[in-house]
């Protein structure tokens, strides 16, 4: 699955990867607070701008 990303799909990957991508093996049980993860996109932006 090739994914462009973007703020909106990231929340959601980041809410709960294993429903956005099924089939994922990542042990990653995602950020549930909605303010984690807003804090995270916001650094990844940060630091790939």
């Amino acid at each position: 699955m090739a994914v462009i990303w973007e703020k909106n799909n990231s929340y959601d990957y980041l809410l709960n990867p294993k429903k956005y991508i099924p089939g994922t093996k990542m042990v990653f049980p995602g950020l549930k607070k909605p303010q984690e993860r807003a804090d995270l996109i916001a650094y990844l932006k940060n630091a790939t701008a």
